[in-house]
């Protein structure tokens, strides 16, 4: 091959590379002209405070270790329906029987059969608490040693009606607020901000007055019992954590 020939293969070496070379610099400044994403993320809250509407109260029964399992039944038995009889709103009254066993020198010893039942009260009118009071109290009497009770705790709280509307009231208030959010941030980037995450998430304390005390001839002291004074409202908290994508 002649010197021009082998020129002439040099030359088109080094346009195809040039070629390639331009190829690639287009592509990169292709992929690099496309307009960069930019995620802003955020947490928004939002809450209310209510004044609680209605009193829970907690009432668990347990009986000492009675000879025959039925007896258990039938005692339980008979609270469960002077309960139902109050016409109060309540949950729970499911009752549990079981032996009373223990284990000594490796053998196992039973003293008959115990029996426990649980009921959460509800109520809209807190005076009612008497009426629930006094029905244990004469449950004691009438059974003596065979039957314990005891108030376990006491708390102000709101129905679950009013707390779904409040919560969707809530809800709808981070939307608008995330909804703002982006535009603020659109402004500020100079770009075009769309909301890609929403998440929402749901705090309530409750006003809880704690106890644990056995309920002693409270009729002897008292004809009424005094409901806890709801001191404090209460809040509903929800809060959102929002993430925006910026064109």
């Amino acid at each position: 091959m002649d010197k021009k020939g082998l020129s002439m293969i040099i030359l088109m070496v080094i346009a195809w590379g040039t070629f390639l070379l331009n190829q690639g610099l287009v592509y990169a400044e292709t992929k690099g002209g496309h307009p960069k994403i930019t995620t802003v993320s955020t947490s928004l809250k939002e809450k209310k405070e209510i004044l609680p509407n209605v009193l829970k109260l907690t009432v668990e029964v347990s009986t000492q270790p009675l000879p025959k399992e039925i007896e258990v039944i039938n005692l339980l038995g008979t609270i469960d329906k002077k309960v139902k009889a109050l016409e109060v709103e309540y949950h729970g009254g499911r009752y549990y029987v079981y032996k009373d066993c223990q284990w000594i020198k490796n053998k196992q010893v039973c003293h008959g059969y115990k029996g426990f039942l649980s009921y959460v009260f509800e109520l809209k009118d807190p005076t009612k608490q008497t009426k629930i009071y006094s029905l244990f109290e004469e449950a004691k009497k009438m059974y003596g040693d065979s039957l314990d009770f005891s108030v376990t705790n006491i708390y102000w709280t709101i129905t679950e009606k009013d707390l779904k509307t409040i919560t969707e009231e809530l809800k709808l208030t981070l939307i608008t607020k995330a909804i703002k959010f982006s535009e603020k941030v659109s402004k500020t980037l100079n770009k075009s901000c769309h909301i890609t995450t929403l998440n929402l998430d749901q705090r309530g304390d409750g006003i809880i007055i704690q106890k644990a005390s056995l309920l002693k001839s409270f009729s002897e002291e008292k004809a009424t019992i005094e409901p806890p004074s709801p001191k404090q409202e209460q809040t509903v908290e929800l809060s959102a954590y929002v993430v925006l994508s910026c064109y």
